[in-house]
């Protein structure tokens, strides 16, 4: 099974090195062929930088639903941390049954 980051270029470089399958995102055509590639192969994880999360939500919504690949959102270059902090949230309550993160 692999490992997967989709994110802004700068920010996902740095995973290369370290065996992680690296989708550089600078437009919607990026992250779709991306998804396409993380859809057909065999992904156990995928981090998402917050800053794509946040522009590409709708898109990216779905693999959400599926236990694998997990879908983990992370800081990028420029991240406030609020975004990955509400998909944590999400994932323990579809998890656990219940609300265990306070707002």
């Amino acid at each position: 099974m692999k490992i997967g980051i989709i994110g802004e270029k700068k920010s996902v470089l740095a995973f290369q090195p370290l065996g992680i399958q690296t989708f550089g995102v600078t437009s919607k055509e990026d992250l779709e062929i991306g998804l396409e590639t993380i859809k057909s192969e065999d992904f156990a994880v995928v981090f998402v930088t917050e800053d794509i999360m946040q522009k590409y939500e709708s898109e990216i919504e779905p693999l959400l639903k599926n236990i694998l690949p997990a879908i983990l959102v992370v800081p990028g270059v420029k991240a406030g941390g609020q975004k990955g902090r509400e998909c944590l949230k999400k994932i323990m309550e579809r998890a656990l049954g219940s609300e265990i993160i306070g707002a």
